[in-house]
């Protein structure tokens, strides 16, 4: 009993051993599958970083400003144009002192993008903004492997007219160069095109003078959207005063005539009644 006994305790510390060496083995395992997991995820982030910087993105923004200073305004954004490195594609103003307005199309380093945005909500009152961005990578690498084909089949017309011999071929291979040399250009052209789209993102700033600026909502809550209700009311009001205010100076020579017309009229039909007055007394008489 006593040798079984201990049989028994020896076969029990062996099958411990051999359950830690096991559990040993798959942490272990477990350790190198999860280093190998991590190091996976690490290179598929770094991959994904580099196609993002590899990508042709056209960056641009639509804006609707407002502001009671037009003239500085005006000054400030072409001012803050320049310091980014950009110009001004096109620019345009309309309407009389008290209610103009500017339309600008401003060009403006891609890397420059996203503090001029910034610099323009800081600097002016803005009803509305809208930004997006187009991926062309897909095209840009269709013109340039397409130019690059191209480009090795001019060196072998190149090469096969400095061997031609015959008018004939030599006629042909002319063509044939002439046709290449065309596709290039145009493909050379679209190229440029992309790279200054790429390169310089676009600005639509449409500028309003306004008297009083529009409430713009700093909320989605419906006490954010009631107080910009009440401010837009008020603004409405105060505008609707104006008009009449001015809607009246600019008629004034019409309701002059009125007044004249009215009074002239009221006149008549008070002397017709008095004499129609005078008339039944006298009948009764």
């Amino acid at each position: 009993m006593v040798l079984a006994l201990l049989l028994l305790l020896s076969l029990a510390a062996c099958g411990g051993a051999s359950s830690d060496a096991g559990s040993t083995g798959d942490a272990a395992a477990l350790a190198e599958n999860g280093v190998a997991t991590d190091a996976a995820t690490s290179e598929s982030t770094a991959d994904f970083s580099a196609v993002r910087e590899n990508a042709k993105l056209i960056l641009s923004a639509d804006l609707t400003l407002e502001t009671q200073d037009y003239d500085a305004t005006c000054a400030s954004l072409e001012q803050m144009t320049a310091e980014a490195g950009g110009y001004i594609q096109s620019s345009g103003n309309s309407g009389e002192t008290g209610s103009r307005m500017a339309n600008y199309t401003l060009r403006v380093p891609q890397e420059q993008f996203e503090k001029f945005f910034a610099q323009i909500g800081e600097t002016c009152h803005v009803v509305s903004a809208n930004r997006w961005s187009e991926d062309v990578t897909e095209q840009y690498t269709d013109i340039e492997t397409r130019l690059a084909t191209l480009q090795t089949k001019h060196e072998r017309l190149l090469a096969l007219l400095d061997q031609a011999a015959k008018m004939e071929d030599i006629i042909s291979l002319e063509n044939a160069l002439a046709d290449c040399e065309y596709e290039i250009d145009s493909l050379t052209g679209e190229k440029r095109h992309y790279d200054d789209l790429v390169g310089f993102s676009t600005f639509t700033v449409t500028l309003r003078e306004v008297q009083t600026l529009t409430a713009v909502s700093e909320g989605t809550g419906f006490g954010a959207q009631l107080a910009q209700a009440a401010q837009n009311g008020f603004s409405g009001l105060t505008a609707a005063v104006r008009g009449i205010i001015l809607l009246v100076v600019m008629l004034w020579p019409v309701l002059v005539l009125l007044g004249i017309a009215g009074g002239v009229y009221w006149r008549v039909r008070l002397y017709r009644k008095k004499k129609a007055q005078q008339s039944e007394q006298n009948k009764k008489e």
